[in-house]
C-alpha cells in the first residue's frame, strides 16, 4: 500500500511539471517572437512588448533607445510609466526620468505605437547602471564646456586672424601706392634736374633768402611769407625751377652742420610743395651746404645769424623759355 501511494504521488508531480512547463515555454517563445518584433520595427499597434538597450539621447519625454543588435527605438514616457530600479527580487526604488542618461542600459516593457515607436509601461534599471551612466555624464559636461569654450576661442581667434589679414593687404595696398608715388616722384625730378643740367643757359629771375634761429630748421612767420611771396612771383613764368640751398654759421661740428643744412632745406621744400602748392618738377634736388660760403664772418653774433639762412633761386631756362 505504501509502495502504491509513493508511485502515484511521483506521477502526479510529473504530469503537473509537464502541464507547467508548456505554458512557460510558449511565454518564452512569445516574448522573444515580440521583442524580435519590435527590434524590426515591425511592431503592431496595441501589442505587447518588451525590449532593451543603451540610452543614446532624450529628449523631453521621448528616449531613444538603441538595442544590442538592432534598429534605434523611440521609448515614449507617459504619466503612466513606472521608471524605477530593482533592489532584489521585490524590493524597487523609483527614480526621475531625468535619470534616463545617455550611456544608461535600461529596459522596458511597453505597448507598440507606431514601427519602431514604443509606449513605456515601465522602466527599469540598475542601480550600477546608473551610477555608471552619472559618472560618465559627470566626465562628459565638463570635457562639453571646455569643447564649446575652445571652440569659442577657435572662432574669435579666427576671426580676429581674418581682420589682421584684412589689415595687413589694406596696408601693402597703401605701401604699395606710396612706393609707386615715390617711384614717380623721383621720376619727374630725375626728369627735371637732368633736363635743367643739360641746359647750359638761364635766366635768373628771382632771389631771396630766409634766416634760422641757431641749431633750429623751423620756419619762422616771416620766413613762410616771404616764401609765399617767391612763389607768387614765380607761378606767372613758364618753366620756371626753384633752386634751395641750406646753410650754417659755424657754430658745431663739420657733420652736424651738414645735417642742419639739409633739414632746413627739406623744411623749405616742404612748405613750397605744401603750402605754396609748388609741383614736385618745378623743385630741384635741396642742396645741403654745411657752413660753406658765409655770407657774412662768423666771428660776430650778427654774421652768424645772417649765414643760417636757406637760399632760394627762380631760375628759367632760355631753352625751356624759348619752347
Amino acid at each position: 500500500m505504501k509502495n502504491l501511494l509513493t508511485m502515484l504521488f511521483c506521477t502526479v508531480c510529473v504530469c503537473l511539471g509537464t502541464f507547467g512547463s508548456l505554458p512557460a515555454a510558449d511565454a518564452g517563445q512569445q516574448e522573444s517572437t515580440t521583442e524580435k518584433a519590435l527590434v524590426e520595427s515591425n511592431v503592431k499597434r496595441g501589442e505587447k512588448t518588451k525590449v532593451e538597450g543603451l540610452v543614446v539621447s532624450r529628449q523631453g519625454d521621448v528616449v531613444t533607445l538603441r538595442p544590442a543588435n538592432a534598429d534605434d527605438v523611440r521609448v515614449e514616457i507617459t504619466d503612466y510609466t513606472k521608471v524605477a530600479t530593482r533592489r532584489g527580487l521585490f524590493r524597487k526604488k523609483t527614480v526621475s526620468i531625468s535619470d534616463l542618461l545617455p550611456g544608461l542600459w535600461i529596459k522596458v516593457k511597453g505597448v507598440g505605437d507606431s514601427p519602431g515607436h514604443v509606449l513605456a509601461e515601465s522602466i527599469s534599471l540598475t542601480g550600477e547602471d546608473l551610477r555608471t551612466a552619472r559618472a560618465i555624464q559627470a566626465g562628459l559636461v565638463p570635457m562639453d564646456g571646455k569643447v564649446q569654450a575652445n571652440q569659442r576661442a577657435t572662432q574669435e581667434n579666427a576671426q580676429s586672424i581674418k581682420a589682421s589679414q584684412q589689415q595687413i593687404r589694406s596696408n601693402e595696398q597703401q605701401i604699395e601706392a606710396s612706393q609707386q608715388q615715390i617711384q614717380s616722384n623721383e621720376h619727374q625730378i630725375k626728369e627735371t634736374t637732368q633736363r635743367i643740367s643739360e641746359l647750359a643757359d638761364y635766366d635768373l629771375k628771382y632771389a631771396t633768402s630766409i634766416n634760422f634761429a641757431a641749431g633750429s630748421a623751423d620756419l619762422s612767420p616771416d620766413a613762410k611769407s616771404e616764401l609765399l611771396r617767391i612763389v607768387n612771383d614765380a607761378s606767372s613764368l613758364k618753366g620756371y625751377v626753384l633752386q634751395v640751398k641750406g646753410y650754417t654759421d659755424s657754430s658745431g661740428t663739420v657733420a652736424v652742420n651738414q645735417a642742419l643744412s639739409m633739414r632746413r632745406a627739406q623744411s623749405v621744400i616742404a612748405y613750397l610743395q605744401q603750402s605754396g602748392n609748388v609741383p614736385l618738377t618745378h623743385l630741384l634736388i635741396p642742396g645741403a651746404m654745411g657752413e660753406s660760403h658765409p655770407t657774412s664772418s662768423n666771428e660776430t653774433a650778427s654774421g652768424r645769424a645772417e649765414n643760417r639762412r636757406v637760399e632760394i633761386k627762380v631760375l628759367v631756362s632760355r631753352g625751356v623759355a624759348g619752347q
